[in-house]
């Protein structure tokens, strides 16, 4: 369980840091795209470890 919080932190920490730097140069594109390449890898990730669990 330690592990699923660890990956969703990492990634929140880099998606933060990224998306306000998009928001301020006023890349929208660029934004969705990186928010939907984030959310499935955010995705990819916690079922890797799940599957580590069983």
């Amino acid at each position: 369980m330690f592990k699923i919080f660890l990956v969703i932190f990492t990634f929140v920490l880099i998606f933060s840091w990224e998306a306000l730097r998009l928001i301020r140069k006023r890349e929208i594109k660029e934004l969705v795209v990186f928010s939907i390449l984030s959310l499935i890898g955010l995705a990819l990730s916690i079922m890797v470890i799940i599957r580590s669990f069983v």
